[in-house]
């Protein structure tokens, strides 16, 4: 017995070292392939919306807004967790109406008409890369200049298009999910990663006592998957890890906090912040929406409970439309 204890301890504690090791995941890097003419990007992003079958919802497709012709700058705006497109509708058309073409790409597993859809718990880093690397390909030949941005999912996603392609002009990082708000700090966000990729997926309800009646945009799925937060983390694992051994490839970052914020680990945002300062990013601003507003996650879409559109937009459009 005394034997069986110690080889029980041993695994336990090797199992646990595990857990807490730094995450650095490997092949997670971009495959950039730029459209090299208008007609081009419209091609690239019209595939994107052809993978919008008739079980995606009407208004969550990947919405494209175009003047028609290349523009001097185009933006390429990534949604966040259990949203969709129409998460980012109003935004963009503002973007639109400033002068830019605007590409808003529907992410993986998300959008589905049926929001009580299993789809979530299929969200893998890899597949993130890949439609981030698309998008960026088609806005090629959208416009001149380049600025993607992101909310929580898709602030990672934009987190690593700035980490790693040098073709992006700007990158702004809205609440990024690098980490959970209610499990802060490097060796949690280790531990409940590798656990989420490694046990089965738990749907947990964004309201437990509302669940399906969950207050807010009717597009936004009424739970999230155990296994879509830690894919989401897994990727922040790959930006964290790739920014404390290189500068940023992107010319201009912007990374945006919601204090107070009840999602997104903003301690883990702000590690992100001195990795890229300590590695001479040439260009990098900082903004948090102050805690005193009691602003929700969810800074972009209008419908949001806790959104405040007159508050967040001009901010927001500050660094996006520029």
């Amino acid at each position: 017995m005394a034997r069986l204890l110690r080889i029980v301890l041993i695994l336990v504690a090797i199992v646990a070292a595990w857990l807490l090791l730094p995450l650095a995941p490997r092949g997670l890097d971009s495959h950039p392939r730029p459209a090299r003419s208008y007609a081009e990007a419209v091609a690239l992003a019209d595939s994107l919306r052809a993978a919008d079958s008739p079980a995606i919802a009407s208004e969550c497709g990947t919405m494209l807004l175009t003047h028609g012709l290349r523009t001097t700058h185009v933006v390429v705006l990534l949604h966040g967790l259990t949203n969709c497109p129409a998460q980012f509708d109003s935004l963009a058309r503002l973007v639109f109406v400033g002068g830019a073409n605007v590409l808003v790409p529907r992410l993986p597993h998300h959008g589905f008409a049926d929001r009580m859809t299993d789809e979530l718990a299929r969200v893998e880093a890899r597949e993130l890369c890949a439609i981030t690397d698309r998008a960026l390909d088609a806005a090629h030949g959208l416009g001149d200049t380049l600025t993607v941005a992101g909310l929580s999912i898709g602030g990672v996603m934009a987190a690593w298009a700035g980490q790693e392609r040098a073709d992006v002009d700007r990158a702004v990082v809205i609440a990024p999910m690098l980490g959970w708000a209610r499990a802060p700090g490097p060796l949690l966000t280790s531990a409940i990663t590798r656990l989420g990729l490694l046990l089965p997926n738990q749907f947990v309800w964004w309201d437990d006592v509302r669940k399906q009646a969950l207050a807010g945009p009717t597009h936004v799925y009424p739970r999230f998957s155990s296994r879509s937060v830690a894919a989401t983390m897994w990727l922040g694992g790959a930006v964290m890890a790739g920014a404390s051994h290189a500068a940023p490839a992107a010319r201009s970052l912007v990374m945006v906090t919601v204090g107070g914020d009840i999602a997104a680990d903003n301690g883990t945002a702000a590690a992100l912040v001195r990795a890229w300062r300590a590695h001479h990013a040439r260009e990098l601003l900082t903004y948090e929406f102050p805690s005193s507003l009691k602003l929700n996650h969810d800074v972009v879409d209008p419908e949001q409970v806790g959104g405040n559109p007159a508050l967040t937009y001009p901010v927001l459009l500050r660094y996006i439309a520029r």
